[in-house]
């Protein structure tokens, strides 16, 4: 999975990503565990940080820049989706 297999090819990578992490943000409100909470907080802290990393790309972008940017949002997923995805939550 890709930045814009999240986000959308139609809406590019930092917009894109902004509106993802406010939609998390929306539905952490909908949450009673704090811990469900506090996760989906951490996925759109993560989300922020990928677009804030594309910012930073110069422009053009190198040809593996975005990957990395890909590469490291999916690590920086990886406790939040762990806590959201634990038994119970299916």
């Amino acid at each position: 999975m890709t930045v814009v297999d999240l986000v959308g090819p139609s809406r590019g990578d930092v917009t894109g990503l902004a509106a993802l992490a406010a939609r998390l943000r929306r539905a952490s409100t909908a949450l009673t565990a704090a811990d469900d909470v506090a996760a989906v907080l951490a996925a759109a802290r993560a989300v922020d940080l990928a677009a804030d990393r594309l910012r930073a790309l110069p422009s053009p972008p190198g040809a593996d820049a975005v990957l990395e940017v890909e590469r490291a949002l999916v690590g920086d997923l990886g406790a939040p989706l762990a806590v959201l995805t634990r038994e119970g939550n299916r």
